[in-house]
């Protein structure tokens, strides 16, 4: 009583135009994400097996609902061998995409190439013929299934499909075993979208017509074919062989699509049906040249990035290189200024000692280079560990100090009694101090540079405070930006790359602190801030 109630409900379940809305948002889905995939990498066998199935399931959606729903006796007939035609290669694309997946590069064995794909042209070569299929008997009514006289090309046709569905899942499943234990994951999506499908297919299109008599989901069979390509899909996105912004374009053209296939359903005569039909497969063909425009870009991209690395490669090549020149030539100049060559005097001191300090300058500048395009690369290094920053300025200011002085320049500190014991990369916290007060020193044409160190709240501030050329506000804009340079600092140092202050502000943020500049005009000095946790 309670299974007969059931069965009553179904078959009065409200699905007008729901097939057939069924059917278009599975021709959308699948014909993007076939065209998606294979246009991310034209070359793989895979995705060219993957396109194959998507265009094949595609027309067996078609043709499945189209014969459910015809009132011709010929128009049906037609249709039913166009069905069997598509199953056919639905079966062998399934059959392929099984057997090469996941691979880029795949050479067919000779019995594929010389016995198998002959049989299955001959088949559907076949299926077409009244072999297959003979003639309809009786009446065939819009939303029934037809009743057909098969032909003894039936047998083959079976035989043929069953050989492709069973043979390709026995050969995957044998894969899987086989492969190591990430590959075996993403394979076991393509399983339970085989066996979603199939159990779809095998219980509403074929155990409910045949011993139930329920026939309202046989033209819904597009839809149950959706799982298995979904599944799919994703199991290639996760093997990387397309990205996720091509994937999101090909979300929204999809949405898109369907908006406009909707529109189909509520059509109210031939005329609407014809012109809302143009508008939709207008809308798909533009989904799949927007897919490809963006695929486009994605690969340019992706050359880009190529050349970009090509050319930090080089970069950092050839900047070791210069750096090892500088070195060994800092040192020459230094085992002469220390006397071990005999003394030296007047002009050649002079000369020795402004060779050491191009070298220096030549050596920081290529440290910069180097720093910048790791931390563009994001591939600096940071060796954390316990220090005394204390410390590390008073080290700093007592080498800069000298050089201040020389330039005539009053030098001033304002180090205030803590504990400024802080967990960081000691090497990389003293070249940003070094680089600040460096930087004053080299800005400053006249008056003084003051060093402060304070903690407040927990909190560690280090300044330098100069009287030197001063910031614009267009100054402050550039400053710790990647070549950014001051309009007046270009004037006074020349040779100045603009990464320094950029190391700088990476180097303080990937400590946690906070690093910034004030002035208050050109020509009324600066003052650099860094603030840390204590």
């Amino acid at each position: 009583m309670i299974t007969n109630q059931l069965l009553d409900l179904i078959k009065n379940l409200p699905f007008k135009n729901l097939d057939l809305l069924s059917v278009g948002v599975t021709i959308a889905a699948i014909g993007i994400l076939g065209f998606v995939i294979y246009l991310s990498d034209k070359k793989s066998v895979t995705n060219k097996s993957f396109l194959y199935l998507a265009i094949s399931a595609a027309f067996w959606s078609i043709f499945n609902y189209a014969s459910y729903q015809s009132n011709s006796i010929y128009a049906t007939l037609i249709l039913l061998r166009l069905l069997m035609f598509s199953a056919v290669w639905f079966a062998f694309s399934l059959f392929q995409l099984l057997y090469v997946f996941p691979k880029k590069e795949f050479k067919f064995p000779v019995w594929y190439k010389f016995i198998l794909t002959p049989v299955v042209i001959g088949v559907l070569v076949l299926t077409l013929t009244h072999l297959v299929f003979s003639s309809i008997v009786g009446e065939v009514k819009a939303g029934q299934v037809a009743s057909v006289a098969k032909g003894p090309g039936i047998i083959a046709f079976a035989v043929l499909v069953f050989f492709l569905v069973g043979g390709g899942i026995y050969n995957f499943i044998n894969k899987v075993i086989k492969t190591n234990k990430i590959e075996r994951k993403q394979s076991m999506l393509v399983m339970k979208g085989i066996i979603i499908t199939f159990t779809l297919i095998i219980f509403l299109n074929f155990i409910l017509p045949a011993f139930l008599n329920i026939y309202i989901f046989i033209p819904f069979g597009a839809f149950f074919v959706f799982p298995f390509v979904a599944f799919t899909g994703y199991a290639i996105y996760k093997h990387k062989l397309f990205n996720l912004r091509t994937a999101a374009v090909a979300g929204l053209t999809f949405v898109l699509s369907i908006v406009s296939f909707s529109e189909i359903i509520f059509a109210q005569d031939i005329s609407a049906v014809i012109y809302r039909s143009s508008v939709f497969m207008i809308v798909l063909i533009i989904s799949f040249l927007m897919n490809k425009f963006v695929q486009t870009i994605a690969e340019q991209r992706e050359q880009l990035q190529i050349v970009n690395e090509q050319q930090t490669n080089l970069l950092n090549f050839i900047t070791h290189q210069v750096k090892g020149f500088f070195t060994k030539s800092k040192y020459i100049f230094s085992t002469l200024l220390e006397g071990d060559y005999g003394h030296l005097e007047g002009k050649m001191e002079v000369i020795v000692k402004e060779g050491l300090r191009s070298d220096n300058d030549g050596i920081d500048m290529v440290q910069n280079i180097l720093s910048a395009a790791n931390i563009k690369r994001g591939t600096m290094a940071y060796n954390m560990a316990p220090m005394d920053l204390k410390h590390l300025i008073l080290d700093v200011v007592s080498e800069q100090k000298k050089n201040a002085e020389a330039k005539g320049l009053s030098f001033e500190t304002d180090i205030r009694e803590g504990d400024y014991n802080i967990s960081g990369d000691s090497f990389q916290i003293k070249n940003v101090i070094k680089n600040l007060i460096d930087n004053s020193i080299k800005y400053t044409p006249a008056g003084k540079i003051t060093v402060s160190l304070s903690k407040t709240d927990g909190k560690i501030l280090f300044s330098v405070k100069d009287t030197g050329v001063g910031l614009t506000k267009e100054d402050k804009e550039k400053l710790f930006t990647e070549g950014g340079k001051g309009k007046n600092s270009q004037k006074i140092n020349i040779d100045s790359t603009g990464f320094g202050l950029f190391i700088a502000k990476n180097i303080i943020e990937a400590h946690k602190g906070k690093i910034w500049a004030e002035s208050e005009g050109e020509g009324k000095g600066s003052e650099f801030r860094v603030e840390l946790g204590g």
